[in-house]
């Protein structure tokens, strides 16, 4: 079986977003499932230094990605990249010789409606499309004239996809509401155990404050979340706040207080991981799954989080996993974390959670026999 894998989400440079992570997840999946050499990546950038990345089985697509290109190419129904783009693709994949392709995120519906009708397709829906360009254009009304090219886009890419796979139930009852389609695989975030527990970090004895953390990257649901929590429950908590995530240094100025410290971007989050005592994710909209959560999970920390931030994740049996929706639920449930004679900063039920249902390696033969046997509907 020889698979043509199209994204173009930038997975040749740094993972520093959870989209990012999610398709490199779905990538090393597929040649953990199918074998490294019939794996054909098909990477549409926006950036010409990674032309260079063209190499093996690895082919590079450049898209222009100026305001004037991205126009012409939302005129013409596109997202992300235009009919000159979209015909290279195809043409690379018929001189391949593929049997199936797998598709990042539902917005490459034009290039799904012009594959060769004997071409398995295999969509990964990171969202419901339709949704997220609502949440965006609330934010940033000038995306408005994207919304058309996202439905249309969306709409083509579940009808001509043999197989669909949701990260979670709400996107899988979404996907049946809207297009009246079932989810042929709902698989959830999964990494691999990058985690090396160090017993001297285990249970901290409450001398000091309790000290919570954010893990995300500079986007609009984390910067409003973050934002609002700090703004709302940080001058009532009895903690000490650390924000650390791709760009948010440029917002340091703005939040940083006297119990709130703006880090931004690193290289390495182990360390910040292992000095926290908990995680908070006080995402308040959003669509999929968070991946910073099944990062926490990975890392066994106790957390306080959204129903947002937790969907998609099997949590309420966690005794150190607390829902809080509201300012108030976050302040009662940290400052009763905080009198605790001992912090559990790693928990080992938590740990567990992680390894049974967010461990990418159980999922090898599931992602294996789902596009080997289900057959072309």
């Amino acid at each position: 079986m020889r698979i043509a894998y199209v994204t173009a989400t930038e997975i040749l440079g740094p993972q520093n977003t959870g989209g990012i992570q999610c398709c490199n997840r779905n990538l090393n999946l597929l040649k953990q499932a199918f074998g490294e050499e019939n794996v054909f990546i098909c990477a549409i950038t926006k950036h010409k230094k990674y032309l260079s990345k063209s190499c093996g089985n690895t082919t590079v697509f450049f898209s222009d990605r100026r305001k004037l290109s991205i126009l012409k190419n939302t005129l013409q129904g596109r997202l992300q990249f235009g009919k000159d783009v979209e015909d290279s693709v195809l043409q690379h994949i018929k001189t391949l010789g593929c049997n199936v392709a797998v598709l990042e995120f539902s917005r490459m519906g034009l290039l799904q409606e012009r594959l060769p009708a004997d071409i398995k397709q295999v969509l990964f829906m990171h969202n419901i499309e339709r949704e997220y360009i609502v949440n965006l254009t609330k934010k940033h009304p000038s995306y408005f004239i994207l919304k058309r090219a996202f439905e249309r886009n969306e709409a083509l890419a579940v009808t001509k996809a043999d197989i669909v796979i949701t990260l979670n139930y709400r996107d899988a009852e979404r996907l049946n509401e809207y297009y009246n389609r079932k989810s042929e695989l709902i698989l959830p975030i999964t990494m691999d155990d990058n985690f090396v527990q160090i017993e001297a970090y285990k249970q901290k004895t409450s001398t000091s404050k309790l000290q919570i953390l954010f893990v995300g990257s500079l986007f609009a649901p984390n910067e409003h979340g973050v934002t609002w929590f700090i703004n709302e429950v940080m001058p009532h908590a009895d903690a000490e706040f650390t924000v650390v995530g791709r760009d948010f240094e440029q917002l340091a100025d703005k939040l940083n207080r006297s119990n709130v410290k703006i880090v931004g971007t690193v290289d390495d989050l182990s360390e910040y991981y292992l000095n926290a005592d908990a995680v908070v994710s006080p995402i308040l909209f959003g669509a999929g799954m968070k991946v910073k959560t099944a990062e926490a999970l990975m890392y066994g920390k106790p957390m306080f989080a959204t129903d947002e931030a937790l969907e998609g994740y099997d949590v309420d049996s966690q005794e150190n996993i607390f829902r809080c929706n509201s300012a108030k639920e976050f302040i009662t449930s940290i400052n009763a974390y905080a009198a605790r004679e001992q912090y559990i900063s790693i928990d080992d039920d938590i740990r567990a959670l992680f390894l049974d249902k967010h461990y990418t390696p159980k999922y090898i033969s599931v992602i294996h026999d789902l596009i080997t046997e289900r057959k072309r509907v």
